[in-house]
């Protein structure tokens, strides 16, 4: 067994490229090699500003030898009558360079053929690799290509250097025009200069003794390691941002940490415009005290392994300083204009070529916002008031001049909040865009939830009206993260009443073809992500959004569901089997009412069973029902789960079909009312769910 090292040597490659490059030429020439029975027992990746590569531990020396079974004609044309040979499987003989008389009979795609064994000696594995390597990169997606000397080479950035090591001999291949070898180059700055590379595993230590951390998540750990202990030195704790973090460890091959003062006088700007400024325009990662209020520092990560005389400090804490006085400049001006004074600046702000501005949909947003807060039990005129005012920032300076993207929303409610708004309207503003994601915060409040609900359905409704829905990965108008949005604020914001969503949205206007399934599939979507088995999932949905059920008495009743079943598996089980059954018999019969008079008479075998599950039913119906209207789902399950001995009694002993030709008008009584007794079980399970939808575990 061996090691590969591969490492190719570029000019510096945009951070969001590098990762992606990296593992995805890991893994063509990691899948090459196995389709030629090379497997390495561990692979590793790795990327830095100026190089990308990997490393094959544990590859075989070279492949095994291997026999390859060669097919020719048809069996009906090299033989003839007498089984000998025949001029045709003579000439494939000739062609493949055998014998005759190592032909024999062979396996086909279509029948029998003739053919033969020929045995493939293993290759070195430096010479499989010399050429797997060169066709990997070649067949590379490139996100951006650069082409460089005579332009007759195309990558990402141009390669300088390329080293390939099978343990410490040299892998003789060309990429992009460069040969490999073993000098690699350490840090530019720091460390310039050539660095050779003894054997392959020695690569990772070699390059960190020239200042450069190669391997990318030893490069995260460090900067989070560094970012801790620098925000601990200044008595602060620092907020998480892995987005920022992996960003920085991209930009740089050796990341540390410097500290920067935040002038006095900027800590007056509201905390979210000083972050927003520092990270979106410096890359700074802001210090808070255990309040969440900013500190008077800023960390900044730096490619270079200290900064001993404190210049980049200095020239990090001027730029700092010119960005800092524009956003204050662009705050200060922003809070002091009436939100209601922007209203009419939308009009010159294009939401969809055929939806209109900003300013028709801040008037569709009120009006969703007026229905919802009816129902939530919000005050109307401040939801009213916060969804007709809740994009005015987009046209504010802060957000439209200074390209804060991060502000929106945010910024308009910093502004109402200075602007002496009730605290529910401005936080309803500061939200409204929230859930961002499956594991974002909430909206605070019952106005925020409002806000939050008709600014994304009135987005979902409009996009769907004019056929924007999302199809397979391209979801331009983030619509099912919007749809995710609602699931959540609908099934999980404590403010939140269950109530009719396709009512709703009926008395606002029309609900688009599809949107319904759409909402449906992203709470499956939640739902899934919890670990909520598929079968679950159908039996609860079977009765879901399009059927007016509130997505949040859903959410209830599938936790209760799978609480139950884990609790109850076997009955569930025997239930589910049961309910299948009852399903089938039902389809298409009559709906007749109940009459217990026309049981069979209790000494007799099905009448027994008749009355039985009657009982049994009857005696937990009142209680189970209860249980439901109060969203106990689980509780009323546990109950009706006790009937499960007299529904097993009842499919054993009772003929249910006893005059499906209907030719008996007593059978044909007798028949419905059984019927209209399994309806009726039926009915009273369907109130959680579809019960036949239940998978048995054995069965899954």
């Amino acid at each position: 067994m061996a090691d590969f090292l591969l490492e190719i040597g570029t000019e510096e490659i945009p951070a969001g490229m590098i990762r992606g490059l990296s593992e995805a030429l890991s893994r063509a020439v990691s899948e090459g090699l196995g389709s030629l029975g090379l497997e390495a027992a561990r692979q590793q990746s790795f990327a830095a500003p100026r190089r990308i590569g990997f490393l094959l531990e544990g590859l075989p020396e070279r492949q095994e030898d291997r026999e390859e079974t060669v097919a020719g004609p048809p069996l009906s044309a090299a033989r003839d009558a007498s089984g000998a040979w025949t001029k045709a499987a003579e000439g494939f003989a000739r062609k493949q360079g055998v014998e005759v008389k190592d032909l024999r009979e062979v396996a086909g795609l279509k029948g029998p053929c003739v053919g033969f064994a020929r045995h493939i000696p293993g290759r070195p594995s430096a010479e499989v690799l010399a050429e797997i390597v060169p066709r990997a990169v070649d067949g590379l997606h490139l996100p951006k290509a650069m082409r460089w000397g005579e332009g007759t080479e195309v990558f990402v950035r141009p390669v300088r250097w390329v080293v390939a090591l099978l343990d410490d001999r040299v892998v003789p291949l060309t990429i992009k025009g460069i040969e490999a070898g073993r000098t690699s180059r350490g840090h530019r700055i720091h460390a310039n200069g050539p660095v050779e590379i003894g054997r392959a595993r020695e690569y990772f230590d070699v390059l960190r003794d020239a200042l450069v951390v190669a391997e990318s998540e030893e490069r995260i750990r460090k900067l989070e390691g560094d970012l801790r202990a620098a925000a601990e030195g200044l008595q602060g704790r620092l907020v998480p941002d892995p987005d920022l973090v992996a960003k920085m460890s991209f930009l740089c091959e050796f990341p540390s940490v410097v500290s920067g003062r935040i002038p006095e006088e900027f800590l007056t700007l509201p905390t979210e415009v000083l972050v927003a400024c520092l990270r979106e325009h410096q890359n700074f990662f802001v210090v808070r005290d255990a309040r969440g209020d900013a500190l008077p520092h800023f960390l900044a990560v730096i490619d270079a392994p200290s900064d001993s005389k404190g210049f980049i400090r200095t020239g990090l804490e001027n730029v700092s300083r010119s960005r800092l006085s524009d956003a204050r400049f662009f705050y200060d001006h922003d809070a002091r204009v009436p939100l209601e004074d922007r209203l009419e600046a939308l009009q010159g702000v294009v939401f969809h070529p055929k939806l209109g501005t900003y300013h028709d949909k801040a008037l569709r947003t009120e009006t969703l916002a007026l229905a919802l807060a009816e129902i939530v039990g919000a005050d109307a005129s401040e939801a009213g008031w916060a969804g007709r005012h809740a994009k005015c920032d987009l046209v504010s300076l802060l957000v439209q001049e200074k390209e804060f993207t991060a502000l929106q929303g945010v910024a308009g409610g910093l502004f109402a909040k200075a602007q002496g708004r009730p605290e529910g309207v401005w936080q309803a503003i500061y939200d409204h865009y929230r859930p961002l994601s499956a594991e974002d915060a909430l909206p605070r409040g019952a106005l925020g939830a409002v806000v939050a609900l008709a600014d994304k359905l009135d987005t979902l409704r409009e996009m769907f009206g004019i056929g924007q829905a999302p199809t397979g990965s391209k979801d331009p108008f983030a619509l099912r993260r919007g749809a995710v949005g609602v699931m959540r604020i609908l099934c999980e914001h404590p403010l939140v009443k269950p109530f009719d969503l396709i009512a709703l949205l009926d008395s606002t206007g029309p609900v688009p073809e599809g949107l319904v399934d759409f909402l449906e599939g992203r709470l499956r979507f939640l739902w899934e992500a919890k670990g909520y088995p598929y079968d679950e999932i159908n039996a609860v949905l079977e009765f879901g959004v399009a059927k007016g059920a509130s997505p949040r008495l859903l959410d209830l009743k599938i936790r209760d569901l799978h609480t139950v079943r884990e609790q109850f598996a076997e009955d569930f089980d025997h239930l589910a089997v049961a309910f299948k059954r009852a399903k089938n018999i039902l389809k298409g019969t009559p709906e007749v009412g109940l009459n217990p008079s026309l049981f069979l008479p209790p000494e007799e075998k099905e009448g027994a069973g008749e009355r039985a599950l009657h009982e049994a039913v009857e005696a937990v119906r009142q209680e189970a029902l209860d249980l439901f209207a109060e969203g106990r789902y689980a509780e009323g399950l546990q109950r009706l789960a006790t009937v499960r001995p007299a529904v097993d009694r009842f499919f054993d002993d009772v003929l249910v079909m006893c005059d499906p030709e209907g030719k008996d008008p007593a059978r044909t009584a007798l028949q419905n009312n059984r019927l209209a007794l399994l309806r009726e079980l039926v009915a009273l399970f369907d109130r959680v769910a579809d019960f036949s939808q239940i998978v048995p575990r054995e069965a899954r």
